[in-house]
């Protein structure tokens, strides 16, 4: 219960701009889950990789990566359903887009985005969102900043406005940031 506990709380530090106290809280969740597979384990492991990829540490995201994939093969019944205590390969997916994306890798994100939305059976409005916000920061990635502002401004267009003050404008506003030029009014534009 304390690795959920601690799990979940890193995710408001990474969730809301603060991925270093994150990546600290995670890794204690982490160490209280122990050695075992279980859906506690993973989503620490999943938050970890998420916050250290966050704050440019690289190779100790790819390990928590690693460790996460390991962690989620080896999850079945409760520990991989989709429930408060759960970790199942939607979540697992949703997570790998946002790291893949954030280390830079695209064609391993571009694929747990497919992965993830193959897997989101519900109408999640954040959800989908989400990954959809994943998907311009990969083209930026690439080099095409001008595909990455007109996905991106029409994924926020689409949101209804009860979503758009949310994890989703954060992302938008991430990409925003490593944008220079034309893109980056064009994005301004459509996040004011």
């Amino acid at each position: 219960m304390t690795a959920w506990v601690l799990g979940r709380h890193a995710m408001v530090g990474l969730n809301y701009g603060a991925p270093g106290q994150a990546a600290r809280i995670a890794e204690q969740a982490r160490r209280e889950a122990g050695a075992g597979p279980s859906g506690a384990a993973a989503l620490a492991a999943a938050v970890n990789a998420r916050a250290l990829a966050a704050v440019g540490d690289l190779p100790g995201a790819r390990r928590a990566v690693n460790d996460v994939r390991t962690l989620a093969e080896q999850l079945d019944g409760p520990e991989a359903a989709d429930t408060w205590f759960g970790y199942p390969a939607q979540k697992h997916a949703v997570h790998l887009s946002q790291t893949y994306t954030l280390l830079g890798d695209t064609r391993a994100a571009y694929q747990a985005q497919d992965d993830a939305l193959a897997l989101t059976s519900s109408p999640s409005v954040m959800t989908r969102a989400l990954i959809a916000m994943d998907t311009p920061a990969c083209l930026r990635i690439d080099g095409d900043p001008s595909a990455a502002v007109e996905m991106a401004a029409a994924v926020y267009d689409r949101l209804p406005p009860a979503y758009r003050n949310s994890l989703v404008h954060s992302r938008a506003q991430l990409l925003h940031r490593h944008l220079d030029g034309a893109p980056r009014r064009l994005l301004g534009d459509a996040l004011a």
